[in-house]
């Protein structure tokens, strides 16, 4: 014998091996199967979990047997329902979690598009076991976003601007189309490059093509949008990380840095990330029950508006500036308020707003990089000749000079309210006095107004809220937040979704994201291990 053989495909055995056999003890399909065991799917929101014996008909499968199989397809890199399909014939693991259960490809993908919520909640349910099994930080997360591509094409994507690109190039066509008409008219023994009667078709086809446009740049700006998707109306066309466009969905997650496991995902169709810190931390916190916590972010998130509000709400943002500044001042109006030491203590987000908005700095904040202070200014109103600083229209209405000789340009015209604005931001720099109710100068005069007088009223209270980021922590956001999405994209091929509409779209890339800390759990961890915390 030259090789070692196999087993003839003809022959038969006698005592036939358990299909438990086939599986060993540190395989991760049998955590899989303990992980979805342990869930409550009822509860969680899935459909058909709790029928009738005697129901008429067929019966259905088991919803913990198709979200096994998915769980499964996802971290074997199966994502189509086809694939997963075919693999319950083919592969034993397959066959021992579901019991040698053969669905459709059909049954298959409408169970993963019809309980979309429930599946995003399959993959907070995960994150909650590991957080109590003490192997998620839920103190200080990263947060970044990645684009996915959407399951709509370029060519399904319109723009304004590209709308009108194409109404000009209509209206050309169709000018062109009525002179050669002219043209045949005036010369009819020439020979012509087409009949009366075919141009006149083909102009009928054009201004429905025009009207057509007009019909969606009109639906546009009622529904105050710049872009419309065809395939998938909820899909964007961004800016993508090669420099080109694409239609994708923003998501937006937060990771451990010590685990580097993902916390939370959030799918929005935001073309950028600023104004995303508040609302992806306050629905992190919200699920795991977390009252404080700090966010590492890049220079995207840098909003003002938005980071203060996570101070106020008890997150605290280190994000970098864009323009190298290595602290953050934010103006809150003051709140007189009586702080005695419980609220002080206290890690309440209602409690730290309070604090704040009284010019007093919680505990909780304590060696965060976050000082307050109040300050006292003098507010402004329209005052007189008499009483005022004077903002004057020049000669020709295009501008204001302000009280300190500043020039302010006008930038809209305001026909139903019968005023005109003028602004200048960068008049207000280099200016100490602040003489206007805005961030930067700007004022409204009235149709035939040409002089504006403001004067001094009362003294006001601001409380002035410094905020310091670490640098150290932003330094190593890089080595946390970008592993995870370039692993999800590399490793398991998922850089775009199959399903259509932003909570599908979330619901295919939580079983993404759930199939890539199930790999880092049990890396770090180990079946046998997971297993016994779980018992």
């Amino acid at each position: 014998m030259k090789y070692i053989e196999g087993f003839h495909r003809l022959q038969l055995i006698l005592y036939p091996e358990k299909l438990d056999d086939l599986v060993s003890d540190n395989n991760p399909v049998r955590f899989l199967d303990a992980f979805v065991d342990h869930l409550d799917l009822a509860l969680m929101g899935f459909g058909k979990t709790n029928l009738e014996i005697n129901l008429a008909g067929r019966p259905c499968y088991s919803p913990k047997s198709l979200l096994k199989l998915f769980i499964y397809g996802y971290f074997k890199k199966i994502r189509t329902s086809r694939k997963l399909m075919e693999i319950c014939n083919t592969n034993i693991e397959v066959m021992w979690l579901i019991e040698r259960l053969t669905p459709d490809f059909r049954t298959i993908s409408d169970f993963r598009k019809d309980n979309a919520e429930a599946i995003i909640g399959v993959f907070k349910e995960f994150v909650k076991m590991c957080t109590s099994m003490g192997l998620y930080n839920t103190e200080i997360g990263v947060q970044d976003g990645s684009k996915f591509r959407a399951y709509n094409s370029k060519d399904n994507n319109v723009t304004e601007s590209k709308l009108q690109k194409k109404l000009e190039i209509v209206e050309k066509r169709i000018r062109e189309y009525l002179e050669e008409m002219d043209k045949n008219d005036e010369e009819e023994s020439d020979p012509q490059q087409y009949t009366k009667e075919e141009i006149e078709e083909k102009i009928k086809m054009l201004q429905e093509r025009k009207e057509k446009y007009n019909s969606i740049i009109n639906t546009m700006k009622e529904e105050g949008v710049t872009q419309q998707s065809f395939t998938d109306p909820e899909s964007r066309l961004m800016k993508t990380a090669n420099g080109g466009f694409d239609v994708c969905y923003n998501a937006q997650i937060i990771v451990d840095p010590v685990s580097h496991m993902i916390g939370a995902i959030e799918v929005t169709n935001n073309c950028n990330d600023m104004g995303l810190l508040t609302p992806v931390t306050t629905k992190f916190k919200e699920e795991l029950g977390v009252d404080v916590m700090e966010v590492v972010a890049d220079k995207g998130y840098e909003e003002p508006k938005d980071m203060l509000e996570c101070i106020l709400n008890g997150t605290i943002p280190h994000v970098p500036s864009k323009t190298g500044k290595e602290s953050y001042e934010f103006e809150v109006e003051y709140k007189e308020a009586s702080i005695n030491d419980e609220m002080l203590d206290s890690t309440s987000s209602a409690d730290i707003r309070t604090c704040l908005e009284a010019g007093v700095k919680p505990n909780v904040y304590k060696d965060m990089g976050i000082e307050v202070s109040i300050k006292e200014e003098e507010q402004y109103v329209s005052g007189d000749e008499s009483t005022g600083s004077c903002f004057k229209l020049n000669e020709a209405g295009t501008a204001v000079i302000c009280p300190n000789s500043a020039s302010l340009n006008k930038v809209a015209r305001m026909h139903n309210k019968e005023r005109t604005r003028f602004t200048s931001k960068s008049a207000c720099k280099l200016c100490t006095d602040k003489c206007t109710t805005s961030k930067f100068k700007q004022i409204d005069l009235k149709d035939g107004q040409t002089m504006l007088y403001i004067k001094k009223h009362q003294v006001v209270k601001k409380v002035i809220i410094k905020l310091m980021p670490n640098k150290e922590k932003i330094r190593n956001r890089k080595t946390v937040v970008e592993h995870p999405f370039g692993t999800i994209k590399r490793w398991l091929d998922g850089s775009y979704v199959l399903l259509k509409g932003k909570k599908k779209a979330a619901a295919d890339l939580a079983l993404s994201f759930l199939a890539y800390n199930v790999k880092r759990l049990i890396t770090m961890v180990g079946v046998p291990t997971i297993m016994e915390k779980m018992s």
